[in-house]
């Protein structure tokens, strides 16, 4: 912004200029029109900085409204977030465990993993002994493997596994257990899992798993 001394001397230089070719009377009405002229650029730069000044402030205040507008819309989210958690982990309470293994398996099949998960664990937190134990936790690992997040569920199948070795879903779990291998690039576990299903479960996946163990020694 031009300050009072730069107007001053910008004045003079323009009038230096004009007093070498004008006549008296011709130069007072240059001299005053200058004058203006530049008072006027002055006050308009000043004006400008001013306006930049307040648009900078507005600025200011946009975004911290909006910063306050997203800590609103997390906040809300969040509390729907949990009252969703606190009425499925609530179904568990009032249902039978066959009845609440359906609902996740539908869950499942309805695209909704993530609330099917939190169903089963809070009903494998609140049954720790239940024989449906092994089962939970067979759908929590295929939640994660139709996410393709094969780390969890290979976590979840063992698990499954673990809680119950000659469950229903035994075989099968073990079976998932293998494909997680494969796509996490586990080759020795993934031979071990399969050679386990073909001598401790015979029928279907031990079909299945003599295959692949086949290709998988084939490949080597």
């Amino acid at each position: 912004m031009l300050d009072s001394r730069s107007v001053f001397w910008e004045m003079a230089s323009t009038m230096g200029k004009i007093f070498r070719f004008l006549p008296m009377g011709c130069l007072v009405v240059c001299i005053l029109a200058a004058s203006e002229f530049l008072w006027a650029r002055h006050e308009a730069t000043r004006d400008v900085d001013d306006l930049a000044e307040s648009v900078r402030l507005l600025t200011g205040k946009v975004e911290e409204l909006e910063r306050k507008v997203s800590l609103m819309e997390e906040s809300q989210q969040k509390k729907t977030e949990e009252e969703a958690i606190r009425k499925e982990t609530a179904v568990v309470d009032d249902k039978k465990p066959e009845e609440v293994i359906k609902m996740a398996k539908d869950l499942i099949d309805e695209n909704r993993s993530a609330e099917a998960r939190r169903m089963l664990e809070a009903f494998v937190a609140k049954n720790p002994k239940s024989l449906f134990r092994g089962m939970a936790l067979f759908y929590v690992g295929k939640s994660y493997f139709l996410e393709k997040d094969y780390q969890n569920a290979a976590i979840k199948y063992m698990e499954s596994f673990e809680a119950n070795p000659k469950g229903s879903k035994t075989d099968k779990a073990l079976y998932q257990l293998s494909l997680c291998f494969r796509y996490l690039s586990e080759s020795s576990k993934r031979k071990a899992i399969l050679e386990k299903i073909i001598s401790d479960y015979p029928g279907r996946f031990a079909e299945k798993a003599a295959k692949d163990l086949k290709k998988l020694k084939n490949a080597d």
